[in-house]
């Protein structure tokens, strides 16, 4: 089986392909980071069994589902629109993002270090999670995106019921094909355990 990823923001694949590769390790994995061109990277890699997005990898997945016709996708910590006012699911405020982009700029070990405790992702902020310009680039994404539900047809989701950043019960309601993962939280631990069970 051939797995195609799409991180989410300030995930490193350093950090993440070890957690995906434990809990799929017959698998052959493709990680790519959230940057501009990830999706067209992932679509010229060649076949893949399953296409993932992770989080902000969700959120651009969908914004070229159509690019992904006849293919199985899932997504863990989908995104519809992350800004809280948008009511699609989010729960992090359009002003937060914004300091949080001023942060990086000015102070970026903290500003990531702050952004993975309230996600609970366990992250070492010395990690590298990519070029300032691709972590400010995924943040305007997070402010301003906004993609309407349900998700394509057939495409898998979860979200974990414990998302600090992320409501699973209205992402549930907004689409029932969004699966509320009990105990999870962001960390895509519990959710690609959730994606282990559907695809062996």
């Amino acid at each position: 089986m051939r797995i195609g990823w799409i991180l989410g923001w300030a995930a490193p694949e350093a950090w993440f392909a070890p957690i995906a590769k434990a809990a799929l390790p017959h698998a052959e994995h493709v990680f790519l980071a959230a940057t501009p061109g990830a999706v067209d990277a992932l679509l010229q890699a060649g076949a893949f069994d399953w296409t993932v997005g992770y989080s902000l990898g969700s959120l651009l997945l969908l914004d070229r589902a159509s690019r992904f016709s006849g293919r199985q996708v899932a997504l863990l910590a989908p995104i519809f629109a992350f800004a809280s006012e948008e009511g699609l699911g989010g729960r992090v405020s359009r002003t937060h993002v914004r300091h949080l982009a001023r942060w990086l700029r000015r102070e970026p070990l903290a500003a990531l270090a702050d952004f993975y405790a309230r996600a609970v992702l366990h992250v070492s902020p010395g990690l590298h999670p990519g070029t300032p310009e691709n972590l400010l680039w995924g943040l305007e994404r997070l402010e301003r995106d906004r993609l309407e539900p349900p998700l394509p047809r057939g495409w898998k989701a979860w979200c974990g019921d414990s998302d600090a950043l992320l409501d699973a019960g209205r992402l549930h309601a907004l689409d029932p094909a969004v699966v509320a993962v009990r105990g999870g939280t962001h960390h895509p631990g519990e959710l690609i355990a959730a994606l282990a069970r559907e695809v062996a």
